[in-house]
């Protein structure tokens, strides 16, 4: 079985990659995510992208799993608001054991302002296992707030 690692894992507004190896111009990095002051919720985020940078080896196919979570305050449990599948195929992965992507969330379900965090699972099962789990590869936080 093969070995992925995510290296960075950065929430932006727009990912421009140009080049032959391709280039990464990140635009809109923030952790707060600001929506206009007369916003009611619940309400969309219609562009958010996550670029990221994976390191494979020996991998032929991969499935991940990206979600986006709502953090509660202590004591109380939190919730999903977006779920993703995203594959690397082995076109992505043969372009070498180092290589960045660009993911676009479109339309993210946001109930309210709060913190939010973006993660990317994989789903693993190892033979003395008797059931698969989920291996947490990356994270990333960001806060959604009303503009004052």
């Amino acid at each position: 079985m093969g070995q992925l690692r995510i290296q960075h894992c950065i929430a932006n507004t727009v990912t421009r990659q140009y080049g032959p190896h391709p280039a990464s111009d990140l635009l809109g990095v923030d952790f707060i995510r600001t929506v206009p002051a007369n916003t009611e919720f619940p309400t969309t985020l219609t562009k958010l992208e996550v670029f990221v940078r994976f390191f494979t080896y020996k991998l032929k196919r991969c499935r991940l799993n990206i979600s986006i979570i709502q953090l509660p305050p202590p004591g109380l449990q939190h919730e999903v608001v977006y779920r993703q599948r995203f594959d690397l195929l082995a076109l992505d992965l043969f372009e070498g054991r180092c290589f960045d992507r660009s993911v676009k969330l479109v339309n993210v379900f946001i109930p309210g302002e709060g913190d939010y965090s973006i993660r990317f699972t994989r789903r693993i099962r190892r033979p003395w296992e008797y059931r698969s789990r989920h291996q947490v590869l990356a994270v990333e936080y960001f806060r959604v707030q009303r503009a004052t």
